[in-house]
């Protein structure tokens, strides 16, 4: 039986199709993009062209679909793609179709920290996708991971810039928010496990990596990795959050967002060891597993400031 996948090109969805592929299932990519899906051989995976806001592209993508990953999310909203549009609507769109076509395992991919609290639009648009999921009538796992990290990440390679361009580096606040790292493809590992798991059905998992680490930790990893030292210059919320709100007018991608500042104070961070007890192998620590970071060049720390991501970091 099939395997459908949605969000198969994107920074956790590639390694996905890569752990799953590995493991034999025949697999079937919802592709938003024509061409993104060349990274993948069409030997290897079958693709089908539409969106999860469209009812009727999904309803072609579903025929003989046994289980559904859902992958799908965005991070910076776009006026016809706001936060409540794809983790909510798209989600109820996906599982409209998964339903009809009979699909018997929905594995669906929020965040920590979702909630039913609508101060903060992202966390509370993951929390609705979860609702959808829970109330849908397929049998399913949520997987809530923590920060990831890995190469094309957009959180670490951005504050690579930050350590390549400057010899102290802005931190919002104290820094001692704390945070729990995964491996991009440890969260692959374990979504590709969960396929035949039965005992993982019903399932709301909350996932982090080897060790907790605050934002001042983090950026001493990075810059270590780098082989330099850097300093840390701590600055107010307030006025960072103002003069973000203002970039977001005029840059189209800056290097923070204002929803973004606002959750820089939710402790993120699973229970030590859920990787292990849940899957049976051990995450990766972060520390030795980062030197993608060494690939950002000055030139593109001064790109990312200006609100552009190079193509050679994110090539998602």
């Amino acid at each position: 039986m099939v395997v459908l996948v949605t969000g198969g090109t994107g920074f956790l969805g590639r390694r996905v199709v890569y752990e799953l592929l590995e493991r034999g299932h025949q697999l079937r990519l919802l592709v938003h993009t024509p061409g993104s899906e060349r990274m993948f051989s069409h030997r290897e995976v079958e693709v089908q062209y539409g969106s999860i806001r469209d009812p009727v592209a999904l309803g072609s993508a579903f025929y003989d679909v046994d289980s559904v990953v859902h992958l799908v999310g965005v991070i910076r909203p776009k006026r016809r793609n706001s936060f409540e549009d794809i983790h909510r609507g798209g989600t109820a769109n996906v599982l409209t179709a998964a339903k009809e076509a009979g699909a018997s395992h929905f594995l669906h991919v929020s965040v920590i920290g979702a909630a039913n609290n609508q101060s903060y639009p992202y966390l509370y648009s993951k929390w609705q996708g979860e609702q959808e999921v829970v109330n849908g009538g397929i049998p399913y796992t949520i997987f809530r991971p923590a920060m990831l990290f890995g190469e094309g990440d957009e959180f670490l390679n951005v504050l690579a810039g930050l350590v390549r361009l400057f010899p102290l580096i802005p931190v919002i606040g104290s820094g001692k928010n704390r945070l729990h790292p995964l491996a991009v493809d440890d969260l692959a590992r374990c979504i590709a496990i969960t396929l035949g798991r039965d005992d993982l059905k019903g399932r709301t998992l909350d996932l982090g990596g080897a060790q907790r680490l605050s934002y001042n930790e983090l950026v001493s990893e990075v810059a270590k990795a780098m082989g330099k030292r850097r300093l840390r210059l701590h600055l107010p919320a307030w006025p960072v959050y103002a003069a973000t709100a203002v970039s977001q007018v005029f840059l189209p991608r800056p290097p923070i967002t204002t929803e973004q500042i606002k959750m820089l104070g939710i402790r993120s961070v699973a229970e030590l060891g859920e990787v292990e007890r849940v899957f049976g192998f051990t995450p990766r620590p972060m520390e030795g597993n980062i030197d993608f970071v060494n690939s950002v060049g000055v030139v593109d720390g001064i790109q990312m400031l200006l609100g552009s991501m190079p193509r050679s970091i994110r090539d998602h």
